[in-house]
C-alpha cells in the first residue's frame, strides 16, 4: 500500500494551497474531495481580499493582515508553477455610509481600521465621486481602504489546483472521507468511500478504502465535523451565502464598494459580483427570492447605475463557521491529525497564511504563534468538560 506523507481532506482554496506548500517542502501529498476540487465555498466566494476588521472578524484581524502581506508572494508562486495568471488586484476599496450623521461613525471606523495597521483614510464625498463615479446620491460619508484587493475566486482556485498538480500533488475527486484512522493515538490515514455510492445510500463500510498517511489535514469546509474522529475538534456550522453577478454597464463600479448593506466587486470581464446573505444553519445551495432581492436592493443603493445591468447569474455557497466564529487551525491531540477549517467568510483572504505556517508546522514540528488563538483543542476541551458534567465553559458554544 502506498503511504503518503500527508493526505489533505478538502480540495478548496485552503486545502489545495496547503497541499502546494507541503509539496514544495518535499512531501508526498494526496488531496481528497467529495466532488470536483474547488467547486464548493471557494467557487462561490465573492473575491474581496480585505484585512480590514469588522465586528465579525476582530478576532482574526492580525491573521488577516499577515495573510494580506503574504498574498503577492503566494500569487506569484502559484502563477510561476501553473503558468497562469492568478488575477490578484490590490486596488483598494471604498466604504459607504448612508445616514445623515454617519461622519462620526465613519471616523470611528477609520480609527478601528488604522489601529490594526491597515491603511485607510476618511475622504470627502467630492473626492469619493472622483475616485468612483458609480456611488449613489444616498451616500453621506465615505472612507478609502488602500489595503484591499479583488480577485476572481474561481480563477485563483483553478490556478492553485493547477500549481499543485504540476508540482506533483495527487488529487482525487468523488472521494467521501468517512473517518480518520488512528493507531495508538497516532494518525495512520483515512477511510474513504465512493461519494456517489454514499449519496445514493449504497455504501457498505467494509468496502471503504484505507489510505495510509503519516499526517491528515481536515480542510473539508463546513462538512469537516461530519468526519469520524474529528467531531470534537471541528464542530463546523454551515452558513449559506447567496450571490448575484450583474453584466457590464456604463454605471458599474470600477473598485470594491462595501457598506452595512452589502458589498460588490468588479471582475476583469466587466461583470460586477454583489453579495451576500448570512444564513446560519442553511446548507442547501440554492438562492431565494428574498435573498436575491436583499442583494439587489443593496447594490442599487450603493451604485444606482447598475439598475440597467442584466442579471447574468445567481448562486449560493456554504461557508464553514465555528461556534466562536473563529478559524480552526492547527494540530489536535492525536499525533499527525491537523485541522484547517472554520474560515467562515475569510477563506480566500486566509489561504496564504494558513498554507505557509501550517505547512511549516507539519514539516518541521515548529509550532506557529499565529495559530495559538485558533487551536482545535479549544473545542475538544469544551466537549470533554461537557461530557464530564461541567457544562460548556465560558467562551465555548
Amino acid at each position: 500500500m502506498k503511504r503518503y506523507d500527508t493526505v489533505v481532506v478538502g480540495g478548496g482554496i485552503i486545502g489545495v494551497s496547503l497541499a502546494f506548500e507541503l509539496r514544495r517542502r518535499g512531501q508526498s501529498v494526496l488531496v481528497l474531495d467529495r466532488q470536483q476540487p474547488g467547486r464548493e465555498a471557494s467557487w462561490a466566494a465573492a473575491g474581496t481580499i480585505s484585512p480590514a476588521p469588522d465586528h465579525e472578524s476582530l478576532g482574526i484581524a492580525a491573521l488577516g493582515c499577515e495573510s494580506y502581506r503574504l498574498y503577492p508572494e503566494f500569487a506569484a508562486a502559484i502563477e510561476k508553477a501553473s503558468g497562469e495568471s492568478a488575477g490578484f488586484h490590490p486596488n483598494g476599496a471604498m466604504e459607504l455610509f448612508f445616514d445623515p450623521d454617519n461622519e462620526s461613525e465613519r471616523d470611528r471606523r477609520v480609527e478601528e481600521i488604522q489601529n490594526h495597521d491597515v491603511a485607510a483614510e476618511a475622504i470627502s464625498l467630492a473626492e469619493a465621486k472622483v475616485r468612483e463615479p458609480a456611488i449613489g446620491s444616498a451616500t453621506r460619508a465615505t472612507l478609502w481602504i488602500r489595503d484591499e484587493a479583488y480577485l476572481d475566486p474561481r480563477m485563483i482556485t483553478h490556478v492553485a489546483i493547477a500549481a499543485a498538480l504540476k508540482t506533483g500533488v495527487e488529487m482525487r475527486g468523488n472521494s467521501d472521507v468517512l473517518s480518520v484512522l488512528v493507531e495508538r493515538n497516532q494518525c495512520s490515514g483515512v477511510l474513504v468511500a465512493d461519494a456517489e455510492r454514499n449519496r445514493a445510500g449504497r455504501l457498505e463500510i467494509r468496502t471503504g478504502e484505507k489510505i495510509a498517511a503519516h499526517n491528515a489535514v481536515i480542510a473539508a469546509g463546513w462538512r469537516s465535523g461530519e468526519i469520524g474522529g474529528v467531531e470534537s475538534h471541528a464542530p463546523t456550522i454551515p452558513v449559506r451565502g447567496q450571490m448575484v453577478a450583474l453584466g457590464k454597464v456604463s454605471g458599474a463600479p470600477r473598485t470594491i464598494l462595501r457598506s452595512s448593506l452589502g458589498y460588490m466587486a468588479p471582475r476583469e470581464d466587466g461583470r460586477t459580483v454583489v453579495g451576500s446573505t448570512l444564513e446560519s444553519g442553511a446548507a442547501e445551495k440554492h438562492t431565494t427570492a428574498a435573498g436575491v432581492q436583499k442583494i439587489l436592493n443593496a447594490a442599487l443603493t450603493m451604485a444606482p447605475g447598475l439598475a440597467s445591468a442584466p442579471i447574468l447569474e445567481t448562486w449560493a455557497g456554504v461557508r464553514p463557521d465555528s461556534p466562536d466564529h473563529l478559524p480552526i487551525i492547527g494540530p489536535t491531540n492525536v499525533e499527525g491529525l491537523f485541522i484547517a477549517t472554520g474560515h467562515y467568510r475569510n477563506g480566500m483572504l486566509l489561504a496564504p497564511v494558513t498554507a505557509k505556517y501550517l505547512a511549516e508546522w507539519i514539516t518541521t514540528g515548529k509550532p506557529s504563534a499565529w495559530f495559538e488563538p485558533f487551536s482545535p483543542l479549544r473545542f475538544a476541551a469544551a466537549s470533554d468538560a461537557f461530557t464530564a458534567g461541567e457544562g460548556p465553559k465560558k467562551g465555548h458554544f
